[in-house]
């Protein structure tokens, strides 16, 4: 199909301002159906909404301020008609004054820079407010604007005094993130701003009177409960409904969703592919979210798709998604390391064993009590819970029952934060690993024989495991370990668990892609295909079912379309212990 006669919408990667979509051509999912459930009767009026970052929780509120405000009104068909929440005729649209906070651009590494920077969002805020309604009358003093909760307490009282007064509805988008992003930092000075007499504190205990008095209902979103927890009876009467079934979806992209998104963004015909094959190689990269374990869906990284949508529109080629990660992202890795920071002594460890192992987390709940003023680090259930609150985890619904939840790391991505964070602390860091040489002359020459190769790996892992700089021994310890020590080296490219596509097969994972020479003529490939047996279990006709696995699966990743008319040496490496028994 020619260039020109597809019509796509416009991206809305990095867009928050939900009344911009609709008059800017943007596409978006519409999100408007959990209105719904935020109206019901039953619904607390003072909901708080957690999802991790980069999850269209912005976009979500700012719905929610042209839905309810009256100064949208006129704009009601415009920015509602088509979705969900037009057909259901709810009155509550449009009927009430809208007050709406966003301290997600908030930051400081000192109580002062913080105050001042919190007070400025106050004061767009309520800027933002007396524009939309001039008639409003709001002069407070420099005295009053001093604080946080003087300033917003002033307002609640001019408000009460307001003639066109309605009930006011009041949004909190990203309450915590400058909270959380100074706990990864600086302990003592989240707990001297959370904890008796701290500006947060009080703001939002100037929150819960003007609640007895002017504020109808409260939206808060943010990321994890750590910082409300520690704020105790700052603001009690909130309700974390973040694990309610209805609000599994209320931000992510479902399947569903993506299905009419892409065709909106990727000329998919010019790209010739399917939406189902983009999907498909988006799944095990972006997806695996669960919020509820009631929840029928998982739920799509959206900023995620966006990027990587928007990046193949642009150079109109198929990329593996794992090759083109949301820049927004790229210090979360970072940020895991710094949650390890301030956990109670051996939980680390714990969490390693597990990834390693390829295993679940059990506990009996989510910990929604991670009071950091009253204890000195995470326990595990805190620890656990912090991991799923930042997406690092996400709930497995099959495995999770009555009595206990079971998490899970949700996808390749997540996946491969863990094994950067495990590789920062444990391997870069120690002199076995540093001070040990890998042998890859037989690589960077192009031979077919790398036995050398093989027996460096031995003498290599053997170090790692005797000396337990690693603890545990497995298929992901032994992947982990060669591909962190063959990325020092120089002069290859290597790739852990690359994406691959195999005609007839689906979307592949090889263990390890390692380039050698790369723009030379004797630029090679080699695709390797690690296999673990403990020690115990290495019978002969053990370890002869093992070769004949990973030969088989080596050869069929050779066949994959990012390998045509490339250079490639496919080989099976099977490892007994730290031992390699087999290399061909």
């Amino acid at each position: 199909m020619a260039e020109e006669s597809v019509k796509l919408l416009n991206s809305p990667y990095g867009v928050v301002a939900y009344e911009s979509f609709k008059l800017r051509n943007r596409a978006f999912a519409d999100k408007s159906g959990i209105i719904l459930h935020l109206d019901d009767d039953g619904m607390t009026p003072y909901p708080v909404l957690l999802r991790p970052r980069r999850f269209g929780k912005s976009t979500f509120v700012q719905m929610l301020k042209c839905f309810y405000d009256i100064s949208y009104a006129d704009r009601y068909e415009e920015l509602f008609s088509g979705t969900a929440v037009y057909n259901e005729h709810l009155e509550s649209h449009n009927t009430y004054h809208v007050l709406d906070f966003d301290f997600s651009g908030v930051s400081g590494d000192d109580k002062n820079t913080l105050i001042n920077g919190f007070i400025t969002a106050v004061d767009l805020g309520i800027t933002d407010f007396i524009e939309r309604y001039p008639d409003f009358v709001f002069n407070p003093t420099e005295e009053e604007k001093k604080t946080p909760s003087s300033f917003i307490r002033s307002f609640f009282k001019a408000y009460k005094l307001y003639l066109s007064k309605k009930s006011l509805y009041l949004v909190i988008d990203e309450y915590d993130n400058f909270a959380n992003s100074i706990l990864s930092q600086d302990l003592e000075l989240f707990k001297a701003i959370t904890g008796t007499g701290g500006f947060l504190k009080d703001f939002y205990a100037a929150i819960k009177d003007g609640a007895k008095r002017v504020v109808a209902k409260t939206f808060i979103t943010g990321v994890s409960f750590v910082s409300l927890d520690s704020l105790t009876s700052g603001f009690n009467i909130s309700l974390n409904v973040t694990s309610d079934k209805c609000f599994n979806e209320y931000a992510g992209f479902t399947e569903d969703e993506l299905e009419k998104l892409i065709p909106q963004l990727v000329d998919i015909e010019e790209l010739g592919v399917s939406t189902d094959e983009i999907i498909a190689r988006m799944k095990p990269v972006y997806d695996g979210y669960c919020f509820s374990q009631e929840a029928e869906h998982t739920v799509f990284n959206s900023s995620m798709c966006l990027y990587y949508l928007r990046t193949v529109q642009n150079k109109q080629q198929f990329f593996p998604p794992e090759d083109y990660m949301d820049p927004a992202s790229d210090h979360d890795g970072s940020k895991l390391q710094q949650l390890f920071d301030i956990a109670e002594n051996g939980l680390v460890d714990e969490i390693v064993e597990s990834y390693l192992s390829n295993d679940l987390f059990f506990l009996d709940k989510l910990a929604e009590n991670i009071n950091l003023n009253k204890v000195t680090g995470y326990n595990r259930e805190q620890l656990l819970s912090m991991l799923y609150y930042l997406g690092y985890l996400t709930i497995d619904k099959e495995a999770s029952d009555s009595s206990s939840l079971a998490l899970k790391i949700p996808n390749l991505f997540m996946s491969k934060l863990f094994a950067q964070c495990i590789a920062d602390m444990r391997l870069k860091t120690n002199t076995v690993f540093t001070d040990t040489v890998l042998d890859i002359s037989s690589l960077r020459d192009v031979n077919d024989d790398i036995s050398s190769f093989a027996s460096s790996c031995t003498e290599f892992l053997s170090g790692i495991f005797t000396n337990q700089v690693l603890t545990h021994m497995s298929e992901m310890a032994l992947n982990l370990t060669l591909c962190t020590k063959l990325k020092s080296l120089r002069g290859i490219f290597v790739e852990m668990q690359k994406s691959l596509r195999v005609v007839g097969k689906g979307e592949k994972f090889a263990d390890l892609v390692i380039t050698v020479n790369k723009g030379k003529s004797n630029q090679c490939i080699y695709l390797i295909e690690l296999k673990y047996v403990t020690k115990t279990d290495a019978t002969e006709a053990k370890i002869q079912n093992t070769i004949k696995d990973a030969t088989e699966q080596v050869n069929t990743y050779k066949t994959a379309l990012e390998f045509r008319d490339k250079t490639v040496k496919a080989y099976a490496m099977v490892f007994a212990g730290s031992e390699c028994v087999y290399c061909g």
